[in-house]
């Protein structure tokens, strides 16, 4: 198998600097300097979360819900990459609320997602403990008509931009409703860790940098599809809503084995030059088994002509190599976005359909 298949691929810094001032001039609301952040929005939010009030302890303690779309949900699945082989946080997005008696997190960045205020109305009460994650909106308004703890980001991001406060606001919550302990810990040392990793070298000189440039480039103007393992579930999901938000791209993830077994057979009979593959796995946990299928279908597609990059990963431990592999996708797609010469911030398909839903609550309609 050969090395350039097997292993990341690495802009030089120059080739960094060069796209990140192509970037630059296209990120007109600085979605690169919210990146750059991340860690630090860690940091402060598990100092803000002390200052909060988390209600009762829940009466079942053996995991939480929580309630969510998009960027508002993501820091669920980031935090069960985080926490496995433990699956502490169950999702629910528009579906049937949780009954039990685990505490919920109702989390929606604007306070105003109609799915996730329809699933508040039927989660808070009885003997359940609830606590609504949000910067403002009709959210906040009805946690303090309901006196239920609201637990605020700030405002003025875009939602998808403020994945650092709510990674660490539901590890906090978590901890102090005692579903875990030690966990908030090591997100403290990752984030530090790369926070003083990004302050103390040019961000076109950073390895994260440089390994996010060459996949820039090679899934340009093609479909994506991201293979990824059980234990990457929460880092594919967000790689492949920030190439669709911050790149305009088609982009979404298949879980193996089971892609092994469906998914495979429509991608072989597509033309390569249509399709770019990613492959995401966890070197510490996936079983071999599971890394050498993964290989052999990476290099069966590559034979094939298919463009196929692993995605890589660095840290001591899942804190850290989580994180790093949230900051290279958000890192990708706005390289991306720069290569393609786009504002990454605009997010019009979403905004326009949100607003036809809006519009039909009003009237009273139904899609047929």
């Amino acid at each position: 198998m050969s090395d350039n298949n097997t292993e990341p691929r690495l802009a030089s810094p120059g080739q960094v600097a060069d796209e990140l001032q192509k970037l630059k001039k296209v990120d007109k609301n600085k979605m690169l300097d919210n990146a750059f952040q991340m860690p630090e929005h860690i940091l402060l939010g598990i100092e803000a979360a002390r200052g909060f009030d988390e209600g009762d302890p829940p009466l079942d303690r053996s995991k939480i819900h929580m309630v969510g779309l998009g960027g508002s949900a993501i820091a669920g699945e980031l935090l069960n990459d985080m926490l496995a082989p433990q699956q502490l946080i169950s999702l629910y997005g528009g579906t049937n609320p949780p009954r039990d008696k685990r505490g919920v997190i109702v989390s929606s960045y604007s306070g105003n997602t109609r799915e996730v205020l329809e699933l508040a109305h039927r989660v808070t009460g009885g003997l359940r403990t609830v606590v609504f994650l949000t910067s403002n909106g009709e959210l906040a308004r009805l946690g303090e008509e309901w006196a239920v703890p609201v637990w605020r980001i700030p405002t003025g991001y875009q939602p998808r931009a403020t994945v650092g406060w709510s990674l660490s606001l539901s590890l906090s919550l978590m901890e102090r409703w005692r579903v875990i302990s030690g966990a908030l810990k090591k997100l403290n040392r990752a984030a530090g860790r790369l926070k003083v990793s990004l302050e103390s070298t040019d961000l076109n000189e950073h390895i994260l940098a440089q390994a996010a440039l060459p996949i820039a480039e090679a899934v340009k103007d093609k479909h994506t599809v991201i293979f990824h393992s059980l234990r990457c579930t929460g880092a594919a999901r967000r790689l492949a809503a920030q190439l669709n938000e911050n790149a305009k791209q088609p982009a979404c993830i298949q879980q193996v084995p089971e892609a092994m077994h469906n998914a495979v057979q429509g991608i072989a009979g597509a033309s390569p030059d249509a399709w770019a593959l990613i492959f995401m796995s966890d070197s510490n946990n996936d079983t071999p088994t599971l890394r050498t299928s993964m290989l052999r279908t990476q290099q069966f597609f590559t034979d094939l002509g298919f463009s196929c990059l692993p995605y890589p990963a660095a840290g001591d431990d899942e804190f850290e190599v989580t994180l790093s592999r949230l900051f290279l996708a958000d890192l990708t797609s706005l390289l991306l976005a720069g290569l393609k010469g786009i504002d990454p911030t605009p997010i019009d398909v979403i905004t326009d359909l949100k607003e036809v839903e809006e519009e039909g609550v009003k009237q009273g309609s139904k899609p047929e």
